[in-house]
């Protein structure tokens, strides 16, 4: 159990650094496409595309970590409020609605995945990519976030970025 505890960390810290590559990748494009239209060059066709798919996989590649590290936004205003009882069961119960809701996006992402694979259905822009990839994508990020609610939730934690172990 504990291998594969630590396959588990290693994978949620190797997509944040995957998240983290392909934003310096974006901004490099970023800036070489720019820096051509000015030069008067012609960009590189599949750039926009390439960015496009960057962005959801630096999106879905980092939630879990941010999940893991509660660097996700929670706004805490009325159970701030509340005697600490209450506000822990009220933390608790978010952990858990996080991760049904995030099982069920999960669920849809994975049907699309499957119907867009059944359909060999082609994502055609400056490049054509399987229509598959961008479901998966979010199939796989929302399922892991779901994971991490529910790992801190068995773990006794709370929805309470204050009380994170970063």
């Amino acid at each position: 159990m504990r291998t594969i505890s630590k396959a588990y960390d290693g994978l949620i810290h190797g997509l944040a650094a995957i998240a983290a590559a392909s934003f310096a990748f974006m901004v490099a494009g970023i800036v070489i496409d720019v820096a051509l239209r000015n030069l008067g060059f012609r960009p590189f066709q599949p750039t926009s595309a390439l960015i496009e798919y960057g962005l959801m996989l630096a999106t879905m590649a980092g939630a879990p970590w941010l999940v893991r590290t509660q660097g996700h936004v929670a706004v805490r205003a009325l159970v701030s409020r509340l005697p600490q009882s209450p506000a822990r069961a009220i933390d608790r119960a978010a952990l858990i609605f996080c991760a049904v809701v995030l099982l069920l996006l999960a669920w849809r992402a994975a049907v699309v995945t499957g119907e867009m694979i059944e359909n060999s259905a082609v994502d055609i822009r400056s490049i054509a990519l399987p229509k598959w990839v961008l479901p998966s994508m979010l199939m796989a990020g929302f399922a892991l976030m779901a994971i991490e609610f529910l790992r801190i939730f068995l773990k006794g934690g709370t929805y309470d970025a204050q009380n994170a172990s970063h």
